[in-house]
């Protein structure tokens, strides 16, 4: 199961899903970068992918490896904009010209499951 209702996701441990995130009030270029971040209830880090935008939008994929080893519970994701970001050495984005959060925290439900694939 992977269920998206407005921002919150719920899914299965392991589950499969995507889903799409659509910006606005700002026309985002190629370089700009969207931010998509998981933490869970202590603050460590679960999934932290930057996207490029095309149509000031992206797409969420979940794979299995994402959150079958995680336990079921609440965990807690938003989403950054990133105005012409700029990256360290190990390229991760460390600051930009424009740093926007439009909302958070959003709340990832996880649900158990009984058989491990």
């Amino acid at each position: 199961m992977f269920v998206v209702d407005g921002t919150t996701i719920t899914m299965h441990r392991g589950d499969t899903g995507e889903m799409t995130v659509t910006a606005s009030g700002y026309a985002f270029e190629a370089n700009d970068r969207a931010l998509f971040t998981i933490k869970d209830a202590t603050g460590t880090e679960i999934k932290k992918t930057y996207y490029a935008m095309a149509n000031n939008a992206f797409t969420v994929e979940f794979a299995n490896p994402d959150t079958d080893y995680l336990p079921a519970g609440n965990y807690n994701w938003d989403v950054r904009y990133i105005i012409n970001p700029e990256y360290d050495q190990a390229g991760n984005i460390v600051d930009g010209t424009g740093v926007t959060t439009p909302g958070s925290p959003f709340q990832l439900i996880l649900l158990n499951t009984v058989g491990q694939v």
